[in-house]
C-alpha cells in the first residue's frame, strides 16, 4: 500500500479552523480548544461491541479522521486519512476505595489533557 492510498483527501482550513490553529500555535499550552468527555456506565460492558462502536464512528466521520498540517509548507492544509487506529486503554477501577478511584481519574484526566498539547 501506498502512501497515497492512506490519504482519502487535502485541502485548506476554513478562515474558522486558521483562527483554531493560530490560538493553538500561539499559546500551545492553554489547552483553550480541547474538550474532554467523560460518563459513568452502569450495567455489563460488552468491551469488544463498545470498542467497536467507536471504530465504526471515527470511519463513518471523516472529521474525526483529519490533521492540520502546518509545517514546512506555504499554507496549512487538513489531511483527511482514509483509516486511523484509535487509541484504547481499558482500566477497571471497580475494586478501589471512591477516593482512590477520584484520584485515579483526576490524574488520567490531567494526562489526557497534556497528551493532547503535544
Amino acid at each position: 500500500m501506498s502512501r497515497k492510498d492512506l490519504i482519502e483527501d487535502i485541502y485548506p482550513l476554513s478562515p474558522t479552523q486558521q483562527g483554531l490553529l493560530f490560538h493553538a500555535l500561539y499559546a500551545p499550552r492553554s489547552g483553550q480548544y480541547i474538550e474532554q468527555l467523560s460518563c459513568t456506565l452502569r450495567g455489563e460492558l460488552d468491551r469488544d461491541a463498545f470498542q467497536g462502536a467507536w471504530e465504526r464512528v471515527v470511519q463513518r466521520h471523516p472529521a474525526l479522521r483529519t490533521v492540520f498540517l502546518w509545517e514546512k509548507r506555504d499554507e496549512p492544509v487538513q489531511l483527511v486519512y482514509r483509516r486511523v487506529r484509535l487509541r484504547w486503554r481499558e482500566e477497571d477501577w471497580r475494586e478501589l476505595a471512591a477516593a482512590e478511584r477520584e484520584a485515579r481519574f483526576q490524574a488520567l484526566v490531567e494526562e489526557e489533557q497534556a497528551l493532547a498539547l503535544t
